[in-house]
């Protein structure tokens, strides 16, 4: 925000200064200048807002995982049907995440999880979100940290797993749904 704020004084002391020089210019041609500045931080503005927000649905890319303990991170390959697994955050901080698999027991054809996973999310910091599950998930969470890099959303989760042991961690990375 702050970042923001020092884009927009020094947009408007840009634009003071083009137009203090503009004064060969008639009064049409400095209310022009004054106007395409103005607009373009404005835009800028904008846009940064919305990369960062993870309101709207989202798609499964990437899992990793670890084996507990602490231990590294190590991708997890994904199927083409694990990819149709969707993360919709809503802005009245509720997210509900649709779960697809290889069900082996219908040919190996992709399945929808019967329930899928909720909770609900809150603001941490500028770019961090806490994300809560509801309380029928059998996950013994520690911690799940949500954040926006370069247009991704980033859900990193800490629980305890009774055969891995504590500390176990899962990331996963999503793509906006367009």
């Amino acid at each position: 925000m702050k970042k923001l704020l020092r884009n927009e004084r020094y947009m408007h002391r840009l634009s003071l200064l083009c137009v203090s020089r503009a004064s060969s210019f008639n009064a049409a041609a400095k209310l022009l200048i004054l106007s395409l500045l103005l607009c373009t931080s404005c835009g800028s503005s904008d846009t940064h807002t919305q990369e960062n927000s993870i309101i709207g649905k989202w798609k499964l890319q990437q899992e990793y995982s670890n084996e507990g303990r602490d231990t590294p991170l190590k991708e997890f390959p994904l199927s083409q049907c694990d990819k149709e697994t969707t993360l919709e955050v809503l802005d009245t901080g509720i997210f509900v995440e649709k779960n697809y698999y290889e069900d082996s027991s219908i040919g190996g054809e992709c399945g929808k999880d019967s329930q899928d996973t909720r909770g609900g999310w809150k603001k941490s910091s500028p770019n961090t979100y806490l994300f809560t599950y509801d309380k029928s998930n059998p996950l013994l969470l520690r911690r799940s940290v949500v954040n926006v890099v370069r247009g991704d959303l980033i859900v990193n989760v800490t629980y305890n797993d009774r055969d891995l042991g504590p500390n176990t961690k899962v990331k996963f990375i999503y793509a906006k749904v367009q």
